[in-house]
């Protein structure tokens, strides 16, 4: 099995065990995500067969006063120097090939969010103009 489709197993295992939909993204320039911030402390796993790859996955909050939509094309995963690492994102209940889909988040809403990256360093997800802190 390919490292790709073992860290896309390991995307869909987090999903069903947890109840988390694939959700992360940057906004549609309505409003700004700066209001965006962990709800809660994500989560981030190592596969054992993968361990350069991560897998975070957790809560994200809109505390913005307006609604932001979130795109999954404009995340990134970015290192101590803001260099983006080789990632991937979904926007569904589960895992699919492929499919992404535009999340839009009401003032106080929350969505899940997994993301998965490949290589060290990893410090952010930067979603938008919001800066989100890997633990």
């Amino acid at each position: 099995m390919s490292r790709a489709l073992v860290v896309l197993a390991v995307l869909a295992a987090a999903a069903s065990v947890t109840g988390l939909a694939l959700l992360v993204g940057s906004d549609d320039g309505s409003a700004s995500p700066r209001g965006l911030h962990w709800a809660g402390r994500p989560r981030v796993v190592t596969p054992p067969e993968l361990p350069t790859d991560r897998v975070l996955y957790g809560q994200v909050r809109n505390d913005a006063p307006r609604a932001v939509t979130l795109r999954a094309g404009a995340v990134r995963v970015v290192d101590r120097a803001g260099r983006p690492l080789r990632s991937d994102v979904r926007f569904l209940p589960a895992f699919a090939r492929g499919a992404a889909a535009d999340v839009t988040l009401a003032p106080g809403r929350t969505a899940p969010i997994t993301v998965a990256w490949r290589g060290g360093g990893a410090r952010r997800v930067v979603v938008g103009s919001a800066a989100l802190r890997i633990p």
